[in-house]
Formats: C-alpha cells, structure tokens, sequence
C-alpha cells in the first residue's frame, strides 16, 4: 500500500499476506486479497468493494500508513463493511503510541502479540488451536492477485521460522513474535506449489535470522537443494562460518542480507566486528554469495562524529570493490519501536525510513539531515535527483507547520530489556 512499483523494480512478496490469506481461508472460501500497489487506487478499491465484503482487514507497516488512513476512510464512506486494521503499524504503537494511529474511519485495530494467528478470534469470533510449524501456507492467492504479466516482476518468499533470539531495541521481531519453526515437509510442499503453478526457480527466505536454530536451518537447506531452486536469506554476521557458507553455495544461496546496523551502538544486541565482516565478505564471494550489508545511522547512542565515520566506511567499501552499492542498505534511525527517548517530527509516515523523523532538539535534526544527505551522496548518488525531490517535499510540510514536533502523549519508559513482547500485550499502555 506504500508504494507504487515501477522503474524495473523486484517485487518482494511480503509473507504477511500469504499468512493472512491462509488463515482467513481456514475460517471462510470466501477471502480475497487486493494489494495497492499495483494498479490505481480507485481500481483497487472497486475490486475490493466488488466483492460486496463482510469485513475488510487492511494490513499495514508503518511506512504505508497514510495510504491506509485513505483506504480505511473511503471504505468507510462507500461499504457497509466492518473495518479491521492490522499489521505492524498497530502491533508496535496501539498501547504505547495510540495517537499516531488516528483513523476518520470507525475500526477495530488488531494487535499481534505472540501468536500470528490469534487474530482470527477478533475478526472471525473463533480461534482454532493452529501452529505455525504445521500449518499449510496457501498460495493460490498469488494467481487470484497478481496477473501474469506482473508476476513476471514478483520475487517468490517462503518464512521457516518466526521471532529473533537476538534482543536490538530497534527491532520489531523479538518484540513481537514468538520463536517458531516450520516442519520441512510443509516447506517442502510449499516449494513445490510456487515452482509447479507459477515456474519460480528462486524463492526468497523471509526469516528474520534463518540461521536462529543451527538443526532447522540444516533442514531447510536440505529441502531447498532437493527441490533443485536457487534461494537467499537473511541472517546475522556471526553465523557465516565457513561451514554455513560452504553448506549454501552447495544447496544454491546466491545472496544474504545481513544486519550489520552500526559497527560501535550498544543498542545492537549481536556481535558485528569490521575484520570480521570483510573476511566473510571475501569468503562468500569465493563461493558465489554475495552478503548484502544493511547500516543505520543516527541511532540514539551514537555520537555524530562515529556516524560521519561508519558512512565514510560504506563508501570506502563501494570504492574497494568489496560490495556494489546496490547491495548496500543504508538508512537513518526510524523509531519503529515506541521508545521514550525519541522525539517525533511532525511527518507523514511516508517519509519514515527515508527522512529523519526523531531528534531531540533542532540542532540535532540538522544533524540527522545532513547524515541522510551524506547517505545519498556517498553511497547511492544514482538516486540524488529523487532524493532531492522527496528531500525538498519534506521540508516544505515542515516549513508550513507553526511547530516541527509532533505532539502526542509521552510513551512510557521501559527498560529495553523488558520490552519482549510487552509492547504488544497491553499491559503497559500511555
């Protein structure tokens, strides 16, 4: 619902909505998705009306929260339906951050705590004893959505396992969801189904740490080379060894994302040292991998001086030849995560992950502009015009304002570490 995708770009299937729609489909035939982002808007909402819906669940991130604020009022206004809204924009600010939730449209705002399928007793009025690890993802639904010609575009994802036994303050995955693993039979099947109905010779491995639990990652890669389909994944720098590496260039992983975040904040909760990452860099590359680092800068424990220095870094790493730019994700601190500390600006949220939307004064804004400016610059100077554009769009709404910072009520103080799973549980609220 964020975006509209264009210039040649991969569509990366959010696993979301596989799980949504397999879950509804166990308690109702008739669920359908319809995703914003392909099409235009009033002919993504005629189809959702033309099915003359019960219930509309709108499921969105943070960053897509304005176009959902738009649908959920137009459905209000043209449908009868019950209106449920969902997805990590609710799960990570209904108790702690309510305000930035605000709809012109009557809703019941579902929050997931835990269990990823504890929401169909909200919407449906029952809850069936499901597991994640046997549960049977349904795809069918990537036919029904996407037309032949787009799926051309689509990448194909897969999750095998759930949550983080890693803790970064910054992040939703240990917050909210509790540790599970497929069984590699259902996985299995899963492969076969994309491969068979939609020719896909490439899945996407959408776990937030796919090697979490050494003994199910063996199973899983055991499942991917055995159903003969290249593959990539996501995971954190110290579970590159040379064992892990060797064991996915034999079963056909051509790349994996790792979260190197910041090379010196205390609010990274996962060992990331610079010797370390470019030795695993260059043993990856022997073996056909390519590791696609992932930086943040502007975290609230860093200094500026260390963030000028980590993006000089990246754009020492470009320039050596160790890794292209275009494998590089590099962004400011967005605070995803309720946190006390922040001071929010007063932004649309389609600017969150893109522009700076905290600080704590305006100097320190200044400063937080300058590091997304240096980001552009240094690191991914193909795409100065439209940053430049998004740039001067961001600061017009903010010269318009009587005030830059956002006004809501205080989020209460908790300790990182006690943040597991209380942030979506409802006992501690504003």
């Amino acid at each position: 619902m964020a975006t509209e995708v264009k210039n040649g770009s991969t569509y990366h299937i959010a696993q979301a909505l596989t799980y949504l729609y397999s879950i509804a489909r166990h308690y109702t035939p008739d669920a359908w998705v319809v995703d914003f982002n392909f099409g235009t808007y009033e002919e993504n909402l005629q189809r959702v009306l033309d099915h003359r819906p019960d219930a509309v669940l709108i499921s969105s991130t943070v960053n897509s929260y304005d176009s959902t604020r738009q649908i959920a009022l137009d459905m209000s206004r043209r449908s009868p339906a019950k209106l449920f809204v969902g997805g990590p924009a609710v799960s990570s600010n209904h108790f702690l951050r309510p305000d930035l939730l605000k709809l012109e449209a009557d809703c019941e705002f579902v929050v997931t705590n835990r269990d990823i399928f504890a929401w169909a007793k909200q919407v449906f009025g029952r809850a069936d004893d499901l597991k994640f690890r046997t549960f049977r993802p349904d795809n069918s639904w990537i036919g029904e959505t996407y037309a032949p010609e787009v799926r051309d575009k689509i990448r194909y994802t897969v999750v095998t396992s759930i949550g983080c036994t890693y803790k970064c303050t910054f992040c939703l995955n240990p917050m909210v969801y509790k540790i599970n693993y497929k069984d590699p039979e259902i996985l299995r099947d899963e492969v076969r189904y994309l491969q068979t109905e939609y020719g896909a010779d490439a899945v996407s491995v959408a776990d937030p740490f796919f090697f979490m639990r050494q003994q199910h990652a063996d199973e899983m890669m055991d499942v991917l080379s055995q159903a003969g389909i290249a593959w990539s994944q996501q995971t954190c720098l110290v579970t590159l060894t040379d064992e892990n590496l060797d064991r996915m260039a034999e079963t056909g992983c051509h790349s994996v994302l790792v979260g190197i975040e910041n090379f010196t904040s205390k609010e990274i909760n996962k060992p990331v040292e610079v010797e370390s990452f470019e030795d695993r860099l260059q043993y990856a590359a022997a073996r056909g991998i390519s590791i696609k680092p992932s930086f943040i800068s502007g975290l609230l424990d860093i200094d500026y001086e260390a963030d000028l220095g980590q993006i000089d870094y990246i754009r020492s790493i470009i320039s050596r030849g160790l890794v292209p730019n275009y494998h590089i994700q590099s962004n400011i601190y967005t605070p995803y995560i309720p946190d006390a500390r922040d001071r929010l600006l007063d932004i649309p949220f389609r600017f969150w992950g893109v522009m700076p939307v905290t600080a704590q004064d305006e100097d320190h804004w200044k400063r937080n502009l300058h590091l997304c400016d240096m980001i552009y610059e240094s690191v991914f100077p193909e795409t100065a015009q439209r940053y430049q554009e998004v740039r001067a769009e961001y600061l017009d709404i903010l010269d318009r304002q009587e005030t830059m910072w956002l006004s809501h009520r205080p989020v209460p103080p908790v300790p990182p570490e006690k943040r597991i799973h209380l942030l979506t549980s409802g006992k501690v609220r504003v």
